[in-house]
């Protein structure tokens, strides 16, 4: 009888830790699927790349690429990418074999660069997590044989640890996606801002210095050469004048004076996109049988590849 009356406090005491145990489990698992989640998210908007058209489709594939990742294929894709030793984040001449050189390419890199020594010790602690992960999901009754009560309380205690430890890299991962996130609202508001728009669209850095292939003047006199180089007689060479008056009918916006030049005769040359060429201007036919010519014509055309 005393035996019995002793062993019942002990059965529910254990029953009280097996109950605990799975609470303690339970909130594990939940914190970690916290942390996937945002790990996920974090991934997937560190690299984007691709025709402006293409943009959310690019990124919805990759979304659905990052869903299907474990844990520890989102460290290690985290770790680097997104992480890294400050070595590591000098500009980088990426290049990609898809981006079509003739069509506007869009690429947007996040980074977060820590010391060598730092990246190093991150990468391992974020490991850990992952091992420690894979222990509480797969191997935890291997660990605790929760049928006796000194096993259920060193479970308990475990658990309680692990959930501290699993807290401590949520809230490192919570404040690494504010950064984050604060670093994409700034690049967003540079985006909205004219200086953004002259840089895309017409190639004038904030600076004032004009990246001269891809500038908006430029385009606009091949697209004006392209137009009338079919109405010259000499089939590859287009009078300015005429393309002048071209841009200012099409793209009144294009001048010279946009780019830092004085002349659309500067923009030709600052530019070293076209070859210029000058004629003899033609008088008007006087009607006596003989023509006469005053001045030149300016002509360009775009600059052959073979030409050096």
């Amino acid at each position: 009888m005393d035996a019995a009356a002793s062993s019942a406090p002990d059965s529910t005491r254990l029953a009280e830790l097996q109950r605990a145990v799975q609470h303690k489990l339970g909130g594990c698992i939940w914190r970690l699927q916290q942390y996937e989640r945002l790990l996920k998210a974090m991934v997937a908007n560190t690299d984007l790349a691709g025709e402006p058209a293409q943009l959310k489709a690019v990124r919805d594939a990759r979304v659905a690429s990052v869903h299907k990742t474990t844990l520890g294929g989102l460290v290690s894709l985290f770790t680097g990418g997104y992480l890294r030793a400050e070595d590591e984040c000098a500009p980088a001449q990426e290049t990609d074999d898809k981006s079509p050189g003739d069509k506007l390419w869009f690429s947007f890199q996040q980074r977060m660069a820590r010391s060598a020594e730092r990246h190093e010790a991150i990468t391992t602690e974020l490991k850990e997590l992952v091992d420690l992960r894979n222990e509480l999901v797969h191997h935890l009754l291997e660990r605790f044989d929760l049928g006796q009560l000194d096993r259920c309380e060193a479970a308990v205690a475990y658990l309680d640890a692990s959930r501290a430890t699993i807290d401590r890299h949520y809230q490192t991962l919570r404040t690494w996606a504010e950064h984050m996130d604060n670093v994409r609202a700034l690049a967003a508001t540079f985006m909205n801002s004219d200086a953004f728009k002259d840089m895309l669209i017409d190639g004038i850095a904030p600076d004032g210095q004009v990246n001269w292939p891809v500038s908006g003047v430029v385009s606009s006199l091949r697209e004006a050469e392209q137009a009338l180089a079919p109405l010259r007689s000499q089939a590859h060479w287009v009078e300015l004048n005429a393309a002048i008056a071209w841009i200012n009918r099409q793209h009144p916006d294009q001048t010279p004076k946009r780019y830092g030049c004085s002349s659309w005769r500067q923009v030709l040359h600052e530019s070293g996109e076209f070859e210029v060429m000058k004629k003899p201007a033609p008088a008007p036919n006087t009607g006596a049988g003989t023509t006469t010519t005053t001045g030149t014509v300016v002509c360009y055309r775009s600059r052959r590849e073979d030409q050096t």
